[in-house]
């Protein structure tokens, strides 16, 4: 019988091990459980939608095996959406007036619908500041009349919310800027801006630091205007700013509210989804140590939902004996 040598077989095993190494750097380390890279368009650097879905981000990766999310800084809600319908992004977080015109191809989509989003899960209810300072003579919202108006950045919750407002009540600015809430603020103290409107979780970081510098006048909403906004905007609600939530307010402030919801391709896998959804509500405390407002998010806020549902969601919630209406079933 014929040996190989020691030194032959050596340089067999350092070929071999060679071979192995090259294979590596082609095609990558070997897992038996490949990882599943995500990404989530949240909003500006320093939004709640950016602080919201970094802490949600590095949860799921730790609750959720083989599952990586990249957090992505986008323009908000509308831009989420168009990213998730033009496959771009896999994961969105937007607000259920945005969602229902996007799906439904209404103002900002321009008669483009985005049949692709589906909702995964709710989040919290932001609110509607109306705001001027205190020195100001405004005093209701039809004081807007003839004024300089500040809403939001383009496209933003905040500029559709506030131009919708001031259009079904008819009432005319002499000026409407579309600004970011840092700068609309900027613009209120240094006097270039009368009033202006603002959506945000509670308490507003924006409102806080207003208040630190100027006194503030929060300005309400009566039943019958939040009536006929409610039946114009079937995707707004009404609500308060309760009281205590800001220095200068003299009780609660009644105002319109908008539900934040995540939202997904519909063609991510069921029982992804279903497991994303399942370690979100598993994880509510860590969550609310992220962002306070996390505080709000309860299965059940599903039903604010104005786009359906992801199948992989639908399973989580039937699972928790929630009754989903048929609007939000997952199309066929």
């Amino acid at each position: 019988m014929t040996r190989q040598s020691p030194v032959r077989s050596g340089h067999l095993m350092a070929s071999l091990l060679l071979m192995i190494g090259l294979i590596g750097l082609v095609f990558g380390p070997v897992s038996a459980s490949p990882l599943t890279r995500l990404t989530l368009g949240t909003s500006s650097v320093g939004g709640t939608y950016f602080v919201w879905g970094g802490g949600w981000a590095k949860i799921m990766g730790e609750h959720v095996k083989g599952v990586d999310i990249s957090v992505e800084v986008t323009g908000g809600p509308a831009t989420n959406i168009q990213l998730i319908q033009q496959r771009k992004m896999d994961l969105g977080f937007t607000t259920v007036s945005m969602a229902y015109q996007g799906w439904n191809g209404l103002d900002w989509a321009k008669g483009k619908k985005h049949d692709r989003i589906r909702a995964i899960f709710p989040m919290y209810a932001s609110v509607l500041h109306i705001y001027t300072l205190e020195s100001s003579p405004i005093k209701t919202i039809y004081d807007f009349e003839g004024k300089r108006i500040t809403t939001g950045a383009p496209g933003s919750t905040s500029d559709v919310a506030g131009r919708d407002v001031l259009k079904l009540l008819g009432i005319t600015p002499k000026k409407i800027s579309s600004l970011p809430t840092n700068t609309a603020v900027d613009a209120l103290r240094d006097g270039t801006a009368d009033a202006g409107f603002a959506v945000t979780g509670l308490p507003g970081p924006f409102m806080l630091d207003l208040e630190t510098t100027h006194k503030v006048r929060h300005i309400g909403l009566s039943k019958e205007d939040l009536d006929k906004i409610t039946e114009a905007f079937p995707y707004y609600s009404a609500g308060v700013i309760p009281k205590g939530t800001y220095k200068y307010q003299e009780g609660d402030v009644p105002t319109v509210t908008f539900w934040n919801v995540a939202i997904a391709d519909k063609d991510l896998p069921d029982d992804l989804v279903y497991n994303l959804v399942k370690a979100t509500f598993e994880n509510k405390e860590a969550l609310t140590k992220v962002d306070p407002n996390a505080a709000q998010m309860f299965a059940e806020g599903i039903k604010y939902s104005t786009v359906p549902l992801h199948p992989g969601a639908l399973r989580y919630y039937r699972e928790k004996g929630i009754k989903i209406p048929e609007r939000l079933l997952p199309p066929q």
